[in-house]
């Protein structure tokens, strides 16, 4: 708790004024942190990094932090929810080829359906990320 110097009245530790008289009692930042992802800084109160959602980890000014704009995990998530549907159109021109058209008709609209769910999802992801 903290004391305020001009009435003595007991404060929270993250205020940064008295609730009862509003004298300044002083910095509140003893630390603070760094989204590992982005790199921005935060006082110490924050836990969640406003730009990409990251974690915090507290800062250091000595340490040398690694932090990357880019995540290649989502990129090849996305190349692989292409990938797969165009293999099942591939398949279903096969198995139509064979003559066996329920097989290879479903596949393929199966396909389809499944590139343009993950078309949509891709530019809905995109719309809300601040990154992009």
């Amino acid at each position: 708790m903290r004391i305020c110097p001009k009435c003595n009245e007991l404060n929270g530790e993250n205020r940064t004024e008295c609730w009862k008289c509003g004298a300044i009692l002083g910095p509140v930042d003893k630390y603070k942190k760094i989204c590992l992802k982005c790199g921005r800084i935060y006082p110490q109160r924050a836990e969640i990094c406003d730009e990409c959602g990251g974690k915090l980890a507290v800062y250091s000014e000595d340490t040398n932090y690694k932090y990357s704009k880019t995540n290649n995990s989502v990129f090849w998530l996305y190349i692989v929810s292409i990938l797969f549907p165009i293999i099942g159109i591939i398949l279903g021109c096969i198995y139509i080829a064979r003559r066996e058209d329920n097989l290879g008709k479903s596949l393929i609209i199966t396909s389809i359906v499944v590139i343009l769910i993950s078309i949509f999802i891709s530019l809905l992801f995109v719309s809300c990320s601040p990154n992009f």
